[in-house]
C-alpha cells in the first residue's frame, strides 16, 4: 500500500511544482556606456543610451512615478534632443545638454547596478536649449569605479509622459 501511495504522490508533486509560475528578474547591463570627452565629443557609443525608448518595463516606469509639485499650462508634446553625459566617464561632475521643443517637466532618476534608487529630481524646462549639470562628487551613494544608470522622462502639464530613455555613466 505504501508503494502505491508513493507512486501516486510523487508524480502529483512533480506536476504541481513544474506548473508553478516562474518569475524572471530582468538583468540590467551597466557595463557599457557612451564615452564622451570634456567637450562632449563622442568616442564610442552604446546604442541603447540617450535615446527615446518607446517601451519601458514596469520596473523602469515605477522609478519615475514619484510625486512632484511642478505645475505649468502647456499641454503639447514635442521632440526632445538629449545629449549623452559629458564627460563620461567622469569624477562625478558632468553635464547633459537638452533641447525640448515645448515647455515640459523632466524627471531624472539614477540607480546603481543593484537597482537601488540613489538620486531623483524634477526640472521645469522651457522650449529652449539648457545644460543641466550633475555633481555627484560629494554624494555618498556614488562610488568611484562604478557604473550608474540615469532614467529620464519628459511630461506635458497633464503628467502625460511623451519621451523617455536612459543613459549609463561611469564615475572614476
Amino acid at each position: 500500500m505504501k508503494k502505491f501511495y508513493l507512486l501516486f504522490i510523487i508524480p502529483v508533486l512533480l506536476i504541481y511544482f513544474a506548473s508553478c509560475k516562474k518569475t524572471t528578474v530582468a538583468v540590467v547591463d551597466f557595463s557599457k556606456y557612451t564615452v564622451t570627452d570634456n567637450e562632449c565629443r563622442v568616442s564610442s557609443i552604446d546604442t541603447t543610451d540617450w535615446n527615446n525608448e518607446v517601451i519601458w518595463s514596469l520596473q523602469d516606469s515605477n522609478l519615475v512615478a514619484f510625486t512632484d509639485t511642478f505645475s505649468f499650462f502647456d499641454t503639447l508634446t514635442g521632440k526632445v534632443s538629449f545629449s549623452p553625459a559629458c564627460p563620461n566617464p567622469s569624477n562625478g561632475l558632468f553635464i547633459c545638454n537638452i533641447t525640448p521643443e515645448q515647455q515640459c517637466k523632466l524627471k531624472v532618476v539614477c540607480v546603481n547596478s543593484k537597482f537601488d534608487l540613489i538620486y531623483f529630481n524634477t526640472y521645469l524646462l522651457y522650449a529652449e536649449p539648457i545644460t543641466l549639470g550633475f555633481d555627484f562628487r560629494e554624494a555618498t551613494a556614488f562610488h568611484k569605479n562604478n557604473n550608474y544608470r540615469m532614467y529620464y522622462a519628459f511630461y506635458t502639464s497633464r503628467d502625460s509622459m511623451y519621451y523617455r530613455g536612459h543613459g549609463d555613466f561611469r564615475i572614476q
